[in-house]
């Protein structure tokens, strides 16, 4: 079978766990070569040691994608390193269970917005710097199904202040408007909409019997999503496949929001 992404070079922020990690790994063995980005230096190094030992090409960088500086520079490793950037994945994400306890309402929402939105801005601008220079590339940024839905009443996912999924609503509209404006027509950018997925991002909702049920029923497949199924599609979208596709948003939630 001939490899989705032979010799592609691909930055992933968020690499080290859940979406992010599946991604690599998908990525590793469709042919990319990798630059692993995390706040956790560690666990992105040691993804790294483990897709070389399959025989692919993996660096990992310390990043923090709400500082400029520093997904400049994860964006530069890869340019010089690789000799360029092809693939930029933008899963760094948090929700309002990873706010710091005691912080008001203002303060997790800043907080959501900074990781979230300003993080994938901040990453694509970089990355649209380094592609404009080649003529080509692909973003795909990790949006949610909460960009057009809103948390059931009920379930203790919201309360109306937590800006999850005002971030993710801005994540699809900020995709759409880097694929008509970036100025480069070669540079593809979409976006994935998963549903609810079985990641670290989510343990504490999924090990709630009750909500977890609660969820599965919510999903005409009726279950729960794995990460493996969203990097699947995010993989078709970062590939030569997906050459038409551009400014479109990927619902990948078990029929979710078709209910």
């Amino acid at each position: 079978m001939t490899a989705r992404l032979p010799d592609k070079v691909a930055l992933i922020t968020g690499a080290a766990s859940g979406i992010g990690r599946c991604t690599a790994q998908i990525f590793a063995r469709e042919g990319a070569k990798l630059v692993l980005a995390d706040t956790n230096l560690v666990a992105a190094e040691s993804l790294a040691s483990e897709l070389i030992t399959t025989g692919a090409s993996a660096i990992a960088v310390q990043c923090n994608v709400c500082d400029r500086a520093e997904i400049e520079s994860a964006v530069a490793c890869a340019v010089d390193h690789f000799g360029r950037l092809d693939v930029l994945v933008n899963s760094a994400g948090i929700s309002g269970r990873h706010v710091p306890e005691g912080a008001d309402f203002e303060q997790a929402w800043q907080l959501i917005m900074d990781v979230n939105v300003r993080g994938t801005l901040l990453a694509s601008h970089a990355a649209v710097q380094a592609m404009a220079k080649q003529g080509t590339g692909a973003i795909v940024n990790l949006a949610s199904i909460m960009s057009y839905v809103v948390h059931p009443a009920g379930y203790g996912l919201s309360n109306g202040f937590n800006a999850y999924s005002q971030s993710k609503g801005a994540v699809v509209q900020m995709t759409r408007d880097l694929a008509v404006n970036s100025g480069y027509p070669g540079i593809r950018v979409n976006a994935v909409c998963p549903g609810f997925i079985e990641t670290p991002l989510t343990t504490a909702i999924w090990n709630n019997p009750n909500l977890r049920s609660a969820m599965e029923a919510r999903h005409p497949i009726g279950r729960l999503g794995k990460p493996e199924e969203i990097a699947s599609v995010i993989a078709f979208l970062a590939s030569d496949e997906a050459s038409f596709v551009t400014g479109a948003t990927w619902l990948v939630d078990g029929g979710y929001t078709a209910v």
